[in-house]
């Protein structure tokens, strides 16, 4: 994978875990009940664009995520847990990591997102 730096392309090294899955449909991530359009998800964090609010990076926060994907066969599916501010960029980004899910949620999240990723 590629992508520009300046006037010269470089090739950029996917450090993450997962691939980034973006929703197609409804998708919010909830604080402070308050409402941010979803960006893009892993089973290991979220991004959230454009972000307005008071967070810092490295605070923890609760969160409900709630994804609705246009046509989809599996309906609604929602998360609830603490997440951790990783950063917030000058873009209006804000990117977090989940710090504490239960159980049952990290099950769900795992197998909601072995459905959604694309096939190989």
């Amino acid at each position: 994978m590629f992508g520009r730096i300046g006037n010269r392309f470089k090739e950029v090294i996917e450090r993450r875990g997962f691939h980034r899955l973006r929703p197609r449909g409804d998708a919010y991530v909830r604080i402070d009940r308050h409402d941010y359009p979803l960006s893009n998800w892993t089973p290991t964090g979220f991004c959230i664009r454009p972000y307005n609010g008071a967070l810092i990076a490295g605070q923890k926060v609760t969160v409900d995520i709630v994804i609705r994907d246009i046509h989809d066969r599996d309906g609604e599916v929602r998360f609830h847990g603490m997440a951790v501010v990783s950063r917030i960029d000058e873009k209006g980004e804000l990117a977090a990591r989940w710090w504490l899910l239960d159980a049952a949620q990290r099950t769900l999240l795992l197998s909601y997102y072995e459905k959604k990723q694309p096939k190989p």
